[in-house]
């Protein structure tokens, strides 16, 4: 399990009620997992903890070995772990290269000095990462709006942007919050696409999302969540099997993945 993200019993109660309780599941890399459930279940709340935004009242959540609850966001990104967020906020007055850019500089290795100097080890290295923020841009449909204001871009653009900064940080471990809301069939085919390429390259994925066909046809392990708790961990057919999972989630239908998806609206 050594490379996997590993959570252990996190729990967080706001106010005297439980959003997370006791909630423990493992995402391996090479793997997309989904983390489902009702609205309420508490998956916002759990994607919080992981990403450093939401201090956990209980619980340990490690990577590669190492324990992260109480590590800040940012450093959460430089040991390997980003995340989306389900509203997509480009950085206002830059063009879409740019705001790629802006996740890939994290990989740069020109220090201080070259930078100020304009070396020619910098120069190499803008132009390799311009390089990789258009080939990015492409495995999208984006590189020809490379040069256009950020904010210009549709909303499913936008979903698009979202993912590609969090792919521009060298993360090894993807958290995505509902990249696939709002879009369209061909718009999903696409970002599916580009999530399967990522697990491809052995990256791991935790993906929340409300639709369920997207869930069941990408993922290799769900797990599920109602009122706080997991209650139901496993391969997508197992899942989709389970009584649990069934009264909590999917309408009491089973094989039925679209009275999932209406469930979960």
């Amino acid at each position: 399990m050594g490379d996997a993200l590993v959570v252990n019993g996190i729990s967080k109660q706001y106010s005297g009620v439980q959003a997370v309780a006791d909630a423990s599941f493992s995402v391996q890399p090479g793997e997309v997992h989904g983390l489902v459930g009702p609205n309420g279940a508490g998956k916002s709340t759990a994607l919080g903890i992981l990403s450093g935004f939401i201090p956990p009242d209980a619980g340990s959540i490690t990577y590669r070995d190492r324990e992260l609850v109480g590590t800040v966001p940012d450093k959460l990104v430089r040991a390997g772990i980003a995340r989306t967020f389900q509203e997509p906020s480009p950085i206002a007055g830059l063009t879409v290269l740019e705001n790629v850019l802006t996740g890939l500089h994290i990989q740069g290795h020109a220090g201080t000095l070259r930078a100020a100097v304009r070396s020619p080890m910098l120069r190499s290295e803008e132009k390799r990462l311009k390089a990789e923020a258009l080939r990015l841009l492409g495995s999208v449909g984006l590189a020809d709006r490379a040069s256009a204001d950020a904010g210009d871009l549709s909303f499913g653009e936008l979903r698009y942007l979202e993912v590609i900064r969090c792919l521009g940080t060298g993360a090894t471990m993807l958290l995505l919050d509902e990249p696939a809301a709002g879009m369209g069939k061909t718009e999903t085919e696409r970002l599916t696409a580009l999530i399967d390429e990522v697990r491809k390259q052995g990256r791991g994925v935790l993906l929340v999302d409300h639709d369920m066909g997207f869930i069941f046809g990408l993922c290799d392990a769900i797990t599920v969540m109602n009122a706080g708790r997991v209650i139901a961990d496993g391969t997508p057919e197992e899942i989709e099997n389970s009584e649990a999972v069934r009264e909590a989630y999917l309408g009491g239908s089973a094989g039925n993945h679209g009275a999932g998806k209406a469930g979960a609206q």
